[in-house]
């Protein structure tokens, strides 16, 4: 009988880039999150490719319908290794819309309690019969995310490290 094999010990990369955006059609973030799932749960526990699932799907996701440079490029980079889990995914903003996603990191940070903070905003936006904006807060909150965001000539950085 052979020895079992430690698979969590396995270093793994991968970096995908679409462009432009505007061509996009179809669910790619899911696409995208199914394909790593697959590829990740060979040698992750279940638990932390349904990690990368979810955070995939969301920040792809929110560029794809949020980026107005539609003729830019969407990249994600992956890279997980026994002792972090991070995932990295740019596109090309304007200064104003880049304002705008820092402003939800901002509150995102100062939140002592990101539970507390996503219970409030779930509460606040039924109360605006509101949708959407609560993606970012639940990778805190739920996925325990550690959430960082750059702008470095003109491209928007959105980076979720784990644990």
């Amino acid at each position: 009988m052979k020895p079992e094999k430690n698979h969590s010990q396995t270093s793994v990369g991968a970096s995908i880039f679409i462009s432009p955006i505007d061509h996009i059609t179809g669910d790619v973030a899911g696409l995208l999150a199914n394909f790593l799932d697959a590829l990740l749960v060979r040698f992750y526990p279940r638990r932390i490719c349904q990690k990368v699932n979810v955070v995939v799907t969301e920040l792809v996701t929110n560029v794809i319908q949020h980026g107005t440079e539609r003729e830019s490029e969407v990249r994600l980079d992956l890279s997980i290794d026994p002792d972090r889990l991070l995932i990295k995914v740019s596109n090309r903003v304007t200064p104003e819309e880049y304002r705008t996603v820092k402003a939800v990191f901002d509150e995102i940070f100062a939140a002592e309690d990101p539970r507390e903070l996503f219970a409030r905003t779930v509460r606040e936006r039924r109360n605006d019969r509101r949708r959407g904006g609560l993606g970012l807060i639940r990778l805190t909150a739920e996925n325990k995310f550690h959430l960082s965001t750059q702008y470095v000539d003109g491209i928007l950085v959105v980076q979720a490290t784990f644990p």
